[in-house]
């Protein structure tokens, strides 16, 4: 006889954790006293039910992630000037600079500018539950518990939200280039070239991309209920689920070792993650082992799974998405592979991939910002955004992928 794995059940505890910890701590932001005592809260629960768990500190800047917004445009709008006033040179500097900035730190999320920003402690949680039997292979389940700042742009301009997001990129990758090849060609010839002025002029008409990102973010934080709490009580509970299943000896794995993780510092560009992942990569990359990610939790007709990662430059397993749309299929839930594209951002799941461990991110959100309301990054993102339905699918899912990895472990 088989434990019985009951999602319903299980929804109704994860969100019930969900709005206790929002209630108890409200927005979590990375690197603030509230997101701590979140960790705490979910290291708590996950040390009564896991075989051992462990709360980790690491250090961070978080305010690096996003604060390119103020600085790059700040140099975006001075080098344009400059230009005006033909300091050319100058001009090519100060986009160089602008583009530099925003590239490294939001599109590809790397770390350069770290420094110039003031350091802050964040905590990963994850919990271990061991097999029954020999261990063949990992499974990770996880989430993040700290909560963005509010997206203003997002709520503003809803309908147009993707055009500015894109001409922002678009004007901080060519203003440099244009502005370089103007420099190099007066070098040669001792004259501007004749599209010069309509250069100049057309930085400005930039300026309707450029000026948007002073507002791009708020100062307060959201509740984060379904990006990404939800996620995180989603683990915590299948943690009970199985150390029960483990205790009763029945549909416990039985070679097949399950981490429960919750990072922080996701919304501050995956440092949490990054962190986990340089700290445990040995010891993830000993066995076969998965990490099946969950972000944005809200509406169940809006599962996917993706495809690539860190808006588009990092790969996912193809092979893992596209194996658990298929077991969402045969739960009876619509899903699909989806591709990370330029200004979408990244997820947890990307800092495994990068390790070399296979990975993959469940989303269950509306992708479509123009036509369909988003509750993320902002003050609804509360449990009455959260569909219970979306939440049983994704435990359903994550249940039936554990279970069968590891019966595939076992007839090895």
């Amino acid at each position: 006889m088989k434990n019985e794995f009951n999602e319903d059940k299980l929804a109704r505890k994860s969100i019930a954790l969900t709005g206790r910890i929002i209630s108890e701590y409200g927005p979590r932001i990375a690197g603030g006293e509230s997101c701590r005592k979140a960790a705490e809260a979910l290291h708590h629960d996950l040390a009564l039910c896991c075989d051992r768990a462990h709360l980790e500190t690491f250090g961070m800047h978080p305010g690096s992630f996003l604060g390119f917004m103020y600085t790059s445009s700040t140099l975006f709008i001075a080098a344009s000037f400059l230009l005006l006033f033909d300091y050319m040179l100058g001009a090519a500097i100060g986009y160089t600079l602008a583009q530099v900035m925003a590239f490294t730190q939001f599109i590809c999320y790397w770390q350069v500018f770290d420094p110039l920003y003031p350091k802050r402690e964040g905590r990963n949680v994850h919990g271990v539950i061991e097999p029954t039997h020999d261990v063949r292979c990992q499974v990770m389940l996880s989430g993040h518990h700290d909560s963005a700042y509010e997206f203003l742009l997002m709520k503003w301009l809803r309908g147009v939200y993707r055009i500015v997001v894109a001409g922002m990129i678009a004007s901080l990758a060519v203003a440099p280039i244009i502005t370089w090849t103007m420099v190099v060609y007066r070098a040669m010839t001792g004259t501007a070239p004749g599209f010069a002025a309509a250069v100049t002029y057309g930085t400005f008409v930039c300026f309707l991309f450029i000026i948007p990102m002073y507002f791009f973010m708020g100062r307060r934080g959201t509740p984060g209920a379904g990006d990404n709490l939800i996620a995180s009580a989603m683990v915590v509970e299948l943690a009970k689920h199985f150390r029960e299943a483990k205790k009763s000896g029945r549909g416990a794995p039985r070679h097949t070792r399950l981490i429960f993780a919750s990072f922080d510092a996701e919304e501050a560009g995956l440092r949490g993650s990054r962190a986990f992942a340089k700290r445990h990569g040995e010891e993830l990359r000993a066995l076969p082992t998965r990490v099946l990610n969950m972000d944005s939790i809200y509406r169940k007709d809006r599962i996917k799974f993706l495809v690539s990662d860190i808006n588009g430059f990092v790969k996912l397993s193809r092979a893992m998405a596209q194996e658990c749309v298929e077991i969402a299929e045969t739960a009876g839930c619509e899903a699909k592979l989806f591709h990370v594209y330029p200004g979408v951002g990244g997820t947890d799941a990307a800092e495994f991939a990068k390790t070399g461990v296979e990975a993959t991110t469940l989303i269950a959100v509306p992708t479509d910002v123009e036509k369909e309301r988003m509750v993320y990054h902002t003050q609804d993102d509360t449990i009455e955004n959260i569909e219970p339905g979306a939440v049983e699918a994704c435990l359903r899912i994550m249940y039936e992928y554990i279970m069968k990895k590891d019966r595939e472990a076992g007839a090895v």
